[in-house]
């Protein structure tokens, strides 16, 4: 408290001006700043875990989505195979085939026949007598 004469016989008592309200606003302002600071940094961290989250997501769809490739071809691959050893099958029920099969694959003949073995640019010939 300040005293202050005036004129009179008489001194008024009246507070004393400090600078109270600009330290606390200077203060205040460093409070928010601090907290300005504090909640932009935990944004960034939020932000970089869930960033963190969809890259690791994004990889494990592509990885995903390459095997379920590899597994397709391979699909189509036994798919064709099966196809052919049915058709094979299929074909080893004909008679004539069967014995076509079993000539070339074992070299066999029918009686009285010469087979002759050619280069393999050139297919075997069968003569009959």
């Amino acid at each position: 408290m300040e005293v202050r004469k005036l004129n009179s016989n008489v001194s008024v008592l009246q507070p004393k001006k400090s600078q109270t309200p600009n330290h606390r606003k200077g203060y205040a302002n460093k409070v928010h700043r601090r907290r300005i600071l504090m909640i932009g940094i935990i944004f960034v961290i939020v932000l970089t875990v869930f960033g963190v989250q969809i890259f690791n997501a994004h990889r494990t769809y592509t990885n995903t989505m390459e095997q379920i490739e590899v597994s397709k071809q391979k699909l189509d691959k036994q798919k064709s195979i099966q196809r052919d050893l049915k058709l094979e099958v299929n074909q080893l029920h004909n008679t004539n085939y069967l014995e076509k099969y079993i000539r070339e694959k074992y070299m066999y003949s029918k009686p009285g026949e010469q087979i002759y073995n050619l280069p393999d640019d050139v297919k075997t010939t069968t003569i009959q007598k």
